[in-house]
C-alpha cells in the first residue's frame, strides 16, 4: 500500500531544502585547439559560467611544448561582468585577442585517451593508452599516473582546505619518465585541492619526435563548491 507524506511534513522538508546552500561549483568545458606543424606549440580553451557571480568567461592557453611553459602574451583571459551575457560573446572576445598566437596552430593532433569527470567508474589518477589504433599498428600500452603532493597554496587562509600539487609519471616498456613534479604551488593555480588526468593528445609527425600533451583538471576552492579548471603538461617522445 502506498503511503502519502502528510502535507505538514512535506512543507517542512521543502522549506528546509530551500534554505540549504547549494554546492554547485563551476566546472569549465574545454576545447582542444591543436598544435603548430612542428609540435612546438599547443593551444586549448576553457570556458564556462563563473560560480557565485554568474559571469561568463573564456580562457585560451598557448603552450611552448619544448619548455612546458606559456607562450609570452598568453594565456588570454576574458570575463564579461554581466550575468545576462552568454558564453558565446566571451569566447568570441577571447578568440579575437588570441588570434595572433593561434595563426599557425593548424594541426589537431590525435586524442589518445579521455577521462572526463562525468564518467563513472574510472580512476582519476591513472590512464592507459596506445599511440596508434591496435588494428592499424600494434604497440605497447603507455600509462600515466598522477600522485598528489601536499603543498601550501599562496593566499590560502582556511586550514580546512588541504591544498596539493602533483607529480605526473609516464610509464612505458622502457621505464618511467617524470613529466611534472610541483615543488611549490604557483599563485595562478589558486587554492588547488585535487587533480585528475582528463585528456591525452599527441602530434606524431612521420619520422620526427612526437609531442605529448596531458590535460590535467585542477579542482580548486570555489564560491559554491569546488571549481574545475585545466592545465597542460607537455613532453617530447621518440618517433
Amino acid at each position: 500500500m502506498r503511503k502519502t507524506v502528510p502535507a505538514a511534513i512535506l512543507a517542512t522538508v521543502l522549506a528546509a531544502a530551500a534554505i540549504m546552500p547549494a554546492s554547485a561549483g563551476d566546472f569549465a568545458e574545454r576545447r582542444l585547439i591543436g598544435f603548430s606543424a612542428d609540435g612546438g606549440r599547443f593551444a586549448f580553451e576553457e570556458f564556462g559560467i563563473q560560480d557565485g557571480s554568474g559571469f561568463p568567461y573564456a580562457n585560451i592557453f598557448v603552450i611552448d611544448t619544448t619548455k612546458d611553459s606559456w607562450v609570452p602574451g598568453t594565456p588570454v583571459r576574458v570575463r564579461l561582468d554581466d550575468e545576462e551575457q552568454g558564453i558565446a560573446p566571451a569566447r568570441r572576445a577571447a578568440a579575437e585577442q588570441a588570434a595572433p598566437h593561434l595563426a599557425d596552430i593548424d594541426q589537431p593532433g590525435t586524442l589518445l585517451a579521455s577521462n572526463p569527470i562525468t564518467e563513472s567508474g574510472r580512476d582519476p589518477y591513472k590512464i592507459a593508452f596506445k599511440r596508434h589504433p591496435a588494428l592499424q599498428l600494434d604497440g605497447p600500452d603507455l600509462t600515466l599516473e598522477l600522485e598528489t603532493i601536499p603543498l601550501e597554496a599562496p593566499g590560502n587562509d582556511d586550514p580546512d582546505y588541504k591544498t596539493h600539487g602533483f607529480r605526473l609519471v609516464l610509464k612505458t616498456e622502457d621505464g618511467e619518465m617524470v613529466l611534472h613534479e610541483d615543488k611549490a604551488l604557483p599563485a595562478s593555480r589558486g587554492t588547488a585541492l585535487d587533480y585528475r588526468i582528463n585528456d591525452v593528445v599527441m602530434l606524431q609527425p612521420f619520422g620526427r619526435p612526437a609531442t605529448l600533451v596531458v590535460l590535467v583538471q585542477v579542482l580548486t576552492r570555489g564560491f559554491e563548491g569546488p571549481d574545475g579548471r585545466y592545465l597542460a603538461v607537455t613532453a617530447q617522445l621518440p618517433s
